[in-house]
């Protein structure tokens, strides 16, 4: 009979000491059922109270254990079925440290070193279940920090490395899918929180967090998470600044995701339950919050937050919509809800107390194509409301500079989009124009069906300006106001009709009400005294 070849190899080095702590409790278990299994043991020098456990059943499996100047350490390695190696390396008065290893399957690889003062309870657990799979956890003077990886699925690769990171807590699971990728990075960062959960396959997730703070706290809040159920995604965070929330769920396949914190305090939270998303988040300034959620397919958003108190939200459906949204100063707040087909939205604010709402609808069960909406904001209070729907080619631009400006809805309106809403544009081939500069400027603009064009320019103080054209085709209106004290009403129902208002000097007062077909209206009051 022959009896399969077993290597046993079991290396228990214990140093003697006159202390009197000195090498005593000490406990090694070694269990090993196969062919070519390897063990080492090594506890040494002052190593009170230390356990190492090994149990191997399979086949070319090795097992590493070594405890150097430590105290109260545990490590535990079990490993079942093929070509697995585990490796457990807790070195320099790495006291009440604890590190577990666990393999289940065939080609696993698990690594855990921890190293130097880790004390306060610091542990270390790796979970592998499934083929292929390899795990490395570091902890190099992390006191109290616990980093853990299950693996179930095949092909996957995870990693942890702490660093001087006090109270941090990493975990990673990887489950059901294969070749799934996630590195968690903890570096200076006491008490920050990072998880990584992969349900799909072939998902890609980093986190990298250094706040810089050793304040030896497990209080300070950081956190962030990659939630991953897709396939094909991938997602990064990083954060390099203290009090960060990021959160990442990308339950789609395909998308991309990219949360940047720099500063304090901020959040970020990204949902990608479509196909072949793009989502970015840049956040350097304070207490800033920016949420993002992408359906359906091909959507792009990109958000960039400096200053204070910066508020963005973006949501996105239906297919190949894009969204920028860029806040600088403090206390700016853009929405931006698109629901079509090819729209494009962009938000600028650099002001201070900053309001957009942009919304690209889908109305009647038509998709809205190709809209374009741009606003941009300077100055102090400003508000920006902009809607397109129906179909194609519409166009707003909403230019705001100064103080107290507005474009919204007003009393002497119809404002078929709602409350709140200034611009409009309703059909296709539609274009809104609003530029205001000065300070108590107030414009509310719409066109409808085909072929309108409406435009309002306001330079001064204390204007006001109504648009309106609807029910109608090629209408166009034009209103201009240069100065202080003007106002303008114009309304169109027809089609066919032209209006151009032009007021310059102080004190004017223009309305203008035309409902049929073929009408021309053209007001010029004041004057401008050329040199």
């Amino acid at each position: 009979m022959k009896h399969p070849k077993l290597a046993l190899l079991i290396s228990a080095v214990l140093f003697a000491s006159t202390s009197a702590h000195a090498s005593d409790d000490n406990k090694a278990t070694v269990d090993q059922v196969g062919n070519d299994n390897s063990v080492k043991i090594t506890q040494q020098v002052n190593s009170e109270s230390n356990e190492a456990t090994v149990s191997q059943t399979g086949n070319l499996n090795k097992a590493e254990v070594t405890q150097a100047d430590t105290s109260n350490t545990k490590a535990f390695i079990t490993q079942v079925g093929n070509e697995n190696e585990g490796a457990i390396s807790q070195h320099n008065s790495t006291a009440t440290a604890l590190a577990t290893i666990v393999t289940e399957g065939s080609s696993n690889k698990a690594n855990i070193v921890q190293k130097y003062y880790n004390a306060q309870s610091a542990a270390a657990a790796v979970n592998q279940v499934g083929d292929s799979n390899t795990a490395t956890i570091t902890q190099e003077n992390a006191d109290g920090a616990s980093s853990t990886i299950n693996q179930l699925g095949d092909g996957d690769t995870a990693e942890i490395n702490n660093y001087v990171s006090d109270f941090a807590d990493a975990t990673i699971n990887q489950s059901v899918g294969a070749g799934n990728n996630a590195y968690i990075e903890q570096d200076n960062s006491d008490g920050a929180e990072a998880t990584i959960s992969q349900a799909g396959a072939g998902n890609t997730g980093s986190i990298f967090q250094q706040t810089d703070t050793l304040t030896d706290d497990a209080s300070e809040d950081t956190v962030a998470v990659i939630d991953q159920s897709g396939d094909n995604n991938s997602a990064d965070i990083v954060q390099t600044g203290l009090s960060n929330d990021a959160a990442v769920m990308q339950m789609g396949n395909g998308n991309e995701a990219f949360v940047t914190q720099s500063n304090l305090n901020n959040m970020a939270d990204v949902d990608q339950t479509g196909d072949s998303g793009w989502a970015t988040v840049m956040q350097s300034g304070v207490n800033a919050g920016a949420t993002i959620a992408q359906s359906d397919f091909n959507q792009t958003a990109t958000v960039t937050q400096s200053g204070d108190g910066q508020m963005a939200f973006v949501t996105q459906s239906n297919a190949n919509n894009t969204a920028t949204v860029t806040q600088s100063d403090m206390s700016n707040l853009a929405t931006v809800n698109q629901a079509g087909n090819g729209d494009m939205a962009t938000v600028v604010q650099t002001g201070i107390s900053n309001e957009a709402v942009v919304e690209q609808t889908e109305y009647s069960g038509s998709n809205t194509v190709s809209n374009t909406v741009s606003v941009y904001q300077t100055g102090n209070e400003n508000y920006a409301g902009a809607k397109t729907g129906y179909n194609a080619n519409s166009t707003i631009t909403i230019t705001q500079t100064g103080n107290n400006n507005t474009v919204t809805d007003n009393i002497n309106a119809i404002n078929f989009y709602g409350t709140g809403f200034g611009a409009g544009v309703w059909g296709s081939d539609n274009t809104v124009n609003v530029t205001q500069t000065g300070n108590d400027n107030t414009a509310y603009a719409e066109g409808a069906t085909n072929g309108s064009m409406v435009d309002i320019v306001q330079i001064g103080s204390l204007n006001e300006a109504i648009g309106e054209s609807w029910d109608g085709s090629t209408n166009d209106l034009d209103i201009s106001q240069t100065g202080t004290e003007h106002f303008a009403d114009v309304f169109i129902s027809g089609s066919t009709n032209v209006i151009a208002v032009t007021q310059t000097d102080m004190g004017n007062n223009s309305s203008v009400n035309t409902f049929g077909n073929g009408n021309s209206v053209t007001i010029n009051q004041g004057a401008v005294m050329m040199p």
